[in-house]
């Protein structure tokens, strides 16, 4: 298969659903050899920031030396983008070859008896592992897909975990409550392993903190262990911050990433970094530190594209992502009018979502992403109208509008905005597709 072949594949396969399972996982990495135990593994989980965490944890490393590599999910365009090794995307031939070397495995796997067949995470998460080995990636750092427990990337042992914070998601698979929620996420912490969170939620942390007891991990904690000493805002070109680490103290990291919780991310990435360099009696130093973080770049992330007018693409798609959303485009930009783009997937939390957004947007277009699980436009404009008739929000907007699609509310939204206006879209990772090809 070629890259778009597999590509196809892995799409069809999403048909297969979530299941909560590391029978699977394990299976195909059984008969591959078992290349999850040939990498350092350092992994990520929580409900927002893991992204953002992954990426600059990885960048750190290849900044200390580190052979370094990372694995996100989902894609916005490609799978390419789930996979970063050592300052490099994989390029599509080398994914194509390495997913030829694995479909044999999946084959087998599903002709086993193991729940049904091999799910698209698991077949992406198995193919990282056996990429990693054969690069002769030193550590990886890998971000959960959901959960912790039952997720694939749980199939490692990981010398390291972190976990970015806890709020409701995927309450059908994970469970109703925090504590629920967090007692799932904190599975991977291995035994034995090191272990940092940002969660200032003393629910979650009483969680964190007997899971690791229990398992003899070491932890650390946001706010007794390491923290931001200090941050300076340089508007939508990011931060400077200044942090107080595990083992050493960063002064002037200039973050170029917009948002008040990227600092936060930051603190935990830097956390991670010396977690796992501690074990070989090392500490990361801080000019290779900045030296790393200055040119960073997370797509999807409150991503500036254009500037006039400006128009931000963001991938927040649950109701504590549209709030630092919602706050940041409000801080950011005071009295500029703003069109809010926005489409959210079913199986969201979409009437909290709306009852942040139309408290935020001048104009709100209401779209859909064309994928599978897209709220019908229908229903999503249902739920606009009855959250502004209750008059749960001080503002409204002021015109609200429908449109087929997010690339035709994009081009609209174009057309009619002045210069000094904003055009966000956020509610989904799945709008933003259709962002890039307009840009």
């Amino acid at each position: 298969m070629d890259f778009k072949q597999a590509s196809r594949y892995l799409d069809d396969a999403l048909v297969f659903g979530i299941k909560p399972s590391l029978d699977r996982i394990e299976a195909i990495l059984g008969l591959m050899g078992s290349p999850q135990k040939e990498t350092d593994y350092i992994h990520v989980v929580g409900t927002n920031g893991k992204t953002s965490t992954t990426i600059m944890a990885a960048a750190i490393l290849k900044g200390m030396g580190y052979k370094s590599a990372y694995h996100i999910s989902p894609h916005i365009d490609s799978y390419t983008e789930r996979i970063w090794l050592d300052g490099s995307l994989i390029s599509e031939d080398s994914f194509a070859r390495a997913f030829n070397r694995m479909y044999p495995y999946i084959e087998k796997v599903n002709r086993m008896d193991l729940g049904g067949p091999i799910t698209q995470f698991e077949m992406v998460t198995a193919l990282t592992f056996m990429i990693a080995r054969d690069e002769g990636i030193k550590v990886m750092v890998q971000e959960a897909g959901m959960g912790g427990r039952w997720d694939a990337t749980n199939a490692a042992y990981s010398l390291v975990a972190g976990l970015t914070g806890v709020s409701l998601e995927h309450t059908h698979i994970l469970g109703e409550t925090i504590e629920e929620i967090a007692r799932e996420k904190v599975e991977v912490i291995k035994a034995g392993a090191r272990a940092a969170t940002i969660s200032t939620d003393r629910r979650v942390l009483d969680i964190f903190r007997k899971k690791a007891d229990d398992v003899g991990a070491k932890h650390y904690v946001y706010g007794k262990d390491f923290e931001i000493t200090a941050k300076r805002s340089l508007g939508i070109s990011g931060w400077e911050v200044d942090l107080k680490g595990i083992r050493g103290k960063y002064t002037d990291i200039g973050l170029p990433l917009p948002g008040d919780y990227q600092p936060s991310n930051l603190a935990l990435a830097v956390a991670m970094a010396e977690l796992y360099m501690d074990l070989e009696g090392r500490t990361p130093d801080p000019g290779a530190v900045r030296e790393s973080l200055s040119g960073i770049y997370i797509r999807g992330r409150f991503d500036i594209l254009n500037n006039d007018p400006m128009v931000i693409a963001d991938a927040s798609h649950n109701p504590e992502g549209i709030e630092k959303f919602c706050r940041a485009a409000g801080e950011y930009f005071p009295g500029r009018k703003k069109t809010i783009i926005f489409a959210v997937l079913s199986d969201k939390d979409y009437k909290s979502m709306i009852r942040k957004i139309i408290g935020t947007a001048d104009r709100l277009i209401l779209t859909t992403s064309g994928d599978s699980r897209s709220l019908a436009l229908q229903e999503l404009e249902k739920e606009v109208l009855a959250a502004v008739n209750r008059g749960e929000d001080e503002g409204f907007p002021g015109e609200i509008l429908v449109m087929d699609t997010v690339e035709n509310s994009l081009n609209y939204a174009l057309k009619i905005s002045g210069t000094n206006d904003i055009i966000c879209i956020t509610g989904s990772i799945t709008n933003l597709e259709h962002v890039y090809k307009v840009f």
